[in-house]
């Protein structure tokens, strides 16, 4: 930019006056009288119908004086020539045969026009007739020669097309920057100084603040409406998205976030850009805090699937390498949903959203109803996601017992407590079942057409009953009492609600079979077809035959040391244990045995025999429901009573223990 210094006499210095005094209703002024000075070594001033004369003035800084400020003037700039002034008067200076060039951001401006126009101080910086113009070319870059301004401000502009990066969109907007021709010749075009220049004019059109005041001010709130401040980055007019500094990296930033604004609004960037300008240009604030929000949102998942990367991807493929725009990205989340400060003394904190118009909130550490998302101050890295598997066993401040079995509210997987460890794992089959057990909370009898009338669309039920009353033979050919028979049909009978028919099972003995048949004849079933399953033989609990007789011996028979096993654990521990653990044999037979044959079928019939279902009822309930024949008075299992086992489409289980008949209890 070419800035050439006159000399003149005192009529016109005396003008100008006025100028350096900061009375803008004299920039325009034409001066009759005015001379050049002959000098031979400068020419004279052009002029122009538009432009009388070309003066402008720098002011010297308070308490400087004359001869530091042209010092100060000639080293900012090689073209600037000295000139004689009176002692006290500030410098005067024209612009004459300049030169304007920049770069525009971001796209399709090839071809484009770039203007600049005079804009005039004595009338709220409006445009002046006085304008300029050049092509964009490659890159964006422009360069416009030979200006020359009678007033020093001046507003550049261009229309153009711009791609968004966050959904492919392309649309048409119009840059703008302003400043002051004669400090400078670089003027980029941006949204940044677009979003600037309408806050700037907004401000000058009050009168309150110079060109200078409204600018600064300007710079400072729109940096704000991305959570930065303008005192850390260059003028917004000397930046553009390729630069590979932090002041480049707050840019793209600030560009990525307002297109992801209109993506999350209406997809319309030409529209979306409008209203944050007339926002923010109005009072300095960017006041739709839903449109923030949801911005914030945005940047927050995107980051969380490491969309960051693929972001980055897209931006080079335009503009080359980019800068670390990433960190600003993360920065206007962290501020807008409230993150808190996550350094050495937060380490390991745990944080969720709490603002519930956010799609990340929750309101305590294990509601998922909105977001299972959850973030970890890592003193390094700053606030993390916490991994899936992890989630889990974060945040609950509730202490655990050794053994305890709780539900991820995340992973919805059941997690064991190691008490000496104090750690948590994942839950092996006896824990989890044990966690079924005590979900259940099996403490009564509950009629067996209830239990099946109340199985849900997405459940499945296996009933295992004891077999109905039987004769004096208790072989494996030992059959059924009349009455026994009669007892199966009158509870078949009341199973009738489903059109499903009850897929039959029994053990090896006859009277088992004959239960289930006449169950099924009772509620009017024509298949019968039954399977035989061994495990629900009556010694599926045994584990050593003779030591089983041992222990007969000594309790007084069959039902008090069954009974005294399965409440006490007794006879089950040591070498010459008579009977497995109770836990895991009952878990083997529910889930390896039974769960295993039965995948699909929606309602299972399965019948067996004290010995075993005395044992299976005491674990399923908890030991609630009490078969303690070894006491005095104790009770034993009613003939067609036993246990619902429920299963839903996730596999979780529950379990009801049954009666067929009256009481659940043999008199």
């Amino acid at each position: 930019m070419g800035f050439i210094l006159k000399k003149l006499y005192i009529p016109v210095l005396i003008t100008t006056l006025l100028v350096a005094c900061g009375d803008d209703s004299s920039n325009n002024a034409v001066f009759p009288n005015s001379e050049i000075s002959s000098d031979s070594n400068e020419k004279p001033v052009s002029s122009s119908s538009s432009a009388k004369t070309t003066l402008s003035s720098v002011s010297s800084p308070k308490g400087t004086s004359s001869s530091s400020a042209k010092e100060t003037l000639l080293s900012s700039s090689s073209s600037l020539m000295e000139i004689d002034t009176l002692e006290g008067l500030d410098i005067i200076y024209v612009l004459v045969d300049g030169t304007v060039s920049g770069v525009v951001a971001l796209d399709d401006f090839a071809k484009a026009k770039v203007r600049i126009v005079q804009l005039d101080t004595a009338d709220a910086y409006k445009e002046t007739s006085i304008a300029f113009s050049g092509d964009v070319g490659k890159g964006g870059a422009y360069e416009i020669k030979k200006i020359e301004l009678p007033q020093p401000y001046v507003q550049i502009s261009v229309d153009g097309k711009i791609e968004n990066v966050t959904d492919g969109k392309s649309a048409s907007v119009s840059l703008k920057a302003l400043g002051d021709a004669t400090s400078s010749e670089k003027f980029n075009l941006n949204l940044l100084t677009t979003l600037e220049a309408e806050r700037t004019l907004e401000l000058l059109g009050g009168k309150k603040a110079s060109f200078e005041e409204a600018k600064f001010e300007a710079a400072e709130d729109v940096w704000k409406m991305f959570n930065l401040e303008s005192i850390d980055f260059d003028v917004t007019e000397n930046i553009h998205v390729s630069d590979a500094s932090e002041s480049g990296a707050a840019l793209l930033a600030s560009t990525v976030l307002l297109q992801a604004g209109a993506s999350s609004v209406n997809g319309d960037f030409a529209k979306f850009f409008k209203a944050v300008s007339a926002d923010v240009a109005n009072d300095g604030k960017w006041d739709d805090d839903g449109t923030r929000l949801a911005i914030a949102d945005w940047a927050l998942a995107t980051d969380i699937k490491d969309g960051f990367a693929a972001l980055r991807k897209s931006i080079e493929k335009k503009i080359g390498k980019a800068a670390k725009f990433e960190n600003y990205l993360k920065n206007f989340y962290l501020t807008e949903l409230e993150f808190p400060t996550c350094d050495a003394s937060s380490k390991g904190e745990v944080f969720f959203v709490k603002n519930q118009s956010s799609n990340f909130y929750a309101s305590k550490y294990d509601d998922v109803t909105k977001s299972s998302e959850r973030f970890i101050c890592d003193e390094k890295k700053g606030w993390t996601a916490i991994p899936d598997s992890l989630k889990d066993v974060m945040g609950d401040a509730t202490p655990a017992k050794d053994g305890e079995v709780r539900r991820g509210a995340f992973s919805g997987e059941l997690l064991a407590y190691d008490g000496k460890t104090k750690t948590w794992h994942k839950a092996n089959a006896i824990e989890k079942d044990r966690y079924f057990v005590l979900k259940s909370n099996a403490d009564k009898f509950v009629d067996i057409q209830d239990v099946y009338e109340s199985i849900k669309d997405d459940e499945r039920v296996i009933f295992v009953l004891r077999h109905a009353e039987r004769g004096d033979d208790t072989s494996k050919g030992g059959t059924l009492t009349d009455n026994g028979k009669k007892q199966s049909e009158q509870v078949g009978a009341r199973l009738k609600k489903f059109k499903e028919d009850f897929v039959l099972g029994a053990s090896e003995f006859l009277r088992a079979h004959q239960t289930v048949e006449s169950i099924a004849k009772g509620r009017g079933q024509a298949y019968d077809k039954r399977d035989t399953i061994p495990q629900l033989n009556d010694d599926w609990y045994t584990k050593n035959s003779d030591e089983v007789e041992k222990a007969k011996n000594e309790c007084g028979g069959g039902w008090e040391v069954t009974s005294k096993y399965a409440y006490t654990g007794a006879y089950s521990t040591g070498a010459n244990a008579a009977y497995y653990n109770l836990a895991e044999r009952s878990v083997e037979l529910i889930e390896d045995v039974l769960a295993k044959k039965y995948t699909k079928e929606k309602f299972v019939l399965l019948s067996s025999h004290d010995k075993l279902m005395v044992p299976l009822v005491a674990y399923c309930s908890n030991l609630q429901i009490e078969f303690k024949k070894y006491e005095n008075n104790g009770k034993w299992i009613n003939y067609l009573a036993g246990v619902a086992i429920i299963i839903d489409k996730d596999g979780n289980r529950r379990y009801v223990v049954i009666r067929g008949l009256a009481s659940g209890f043999m008199n």
